[in-house]
């Protein structure tokens, strides 16, 4: 059987989200690209039957690299805010506030508050998921194999691995955090609240969570896995907060849950041997933590 005479064949991928699936399949914009007219025809005919959201057809590798350029764009957007973040480190100041700054700019002056000309994107303690660590290097890997002449793509690879630094620098924060409290990396029990790449999810798919362990083990820490979401992953977890926390030496925050975003700081510093806080994720409020007596480091943050 041959694709274009015995039967269509055409390309349209997802833009699915963890918690969102029927809503983002059902009411998201679709790309449609057959191997040929009929096929893509054909596709939008079978999607209009799904899909309450405009359908719009192409070729089948137009359709495919939109959908790896789509996810590295959002990769080298991350990547940006990362790299800001720590700069911000660096200066002193909170990338937080300069990111409100930057995002102040409205496309439309009569109406501020609709479609900021800058969108600066969130920092973070990494980039997990099962599309965006991928998709550049398919990118990447696609030109060398298929295209005409050779490419070089230096800032989607660079963002790449300045989003896969991450992890490793939220470790730098945590040994610098305990040296303040007069403790090594070695030996201590670090309270790894986030298992997830995603907040309030189970979805563990290339989760920054699994380096930083990594990291902190080889250092010789102790490190314990907390998550309220997560069913099954390669290292050992708990679900139960107290045991996470007891006796910890630092709690450090890789995910956003829910359940961690009103937690009651100045018990379970009470239950911590040390008082050093990680925020990888912008769950707390650096102030609001050392009034309670938490020694606090964050992405982008001072100190």
């Amino acid at each position: 059987m041959k694709a274009g005479s015995d039967f269509f064949l055409a390309f349209s991928y997802e833009r699915v989200m963890v918690g969102r699936l029927l809503h983002n399949i059902t009411r998201l914009p679709r790309i449609v690209g057959g191997i040929d007219k009929e096929s893509t025809e054909k596709a939008i005919e079978l999607y209009k039957q799904i899909v309450q959201a405009p359908l719009y057809p192409t070729d089948c590798l137009t359709a495919e690299v939109s959908k790896v350029v789509e996810n590295t764009y959002r990769d080298v957007n991350i990547a940006f805010a990362n790299e800001v973040a720590l700069m911000c480190e660096s200066l002193g100041i909170d990338v937080y506030k300069v990111r409100d700054l930057v995002n102040t700019l409205p496309n439309d002056p009569s109406n501020p508050a609709a479609n900021p000309v800058r969108n600066m994107h969130f920092p973070g303690a990494g980039v997990g998921g099962h599309c965006l660590p991928k998709d550049p290097w398919l990118f990447k890997y696609g030109v060398d194999t298929y295209g005409k002449f050779k490419v070089k793509p230096n800032v989607i690879i660079e963002s790449r691995r300045i989003n896969m630094h991450m992890p490793e620098h939220t470790v730098n924060l945590l040994e610098n955090g305990l040296k303040q409290a007069g403790k090594d990396l070695k030996g201590a029990k670090i309270a790894i609240l986030g298992v997830a790449f995603l907040e309030n999810s189970d979805d563990t798919r290339n989760t920054p969570s699994k380096p930083f362990y990594e990291i902190v083990k080889k250092k010789g820490a102790n490190p314990v896995l907390h998550d309220p979401y997560v069913k099954d992953f390669d290292y050992p977890f708990t679900s139960n907060f107290n045991d996470a926390i007891k006796d910890s030496d630092a709690i450090v925050i890789l995910a956003k849950h829910k359940d961690y975003l009103n937690l009651d700081l100045t018990e379970i510093k009470k239950k911590m041997k040390k008082p050093v806080l990680i925020d990888g994720r912008n769950a707390y409020n650096k102030e609001e933590c050392e009034k309670v007596g938490f020694i606090y480091r964050g992405i982008g943050k001072p100190y």
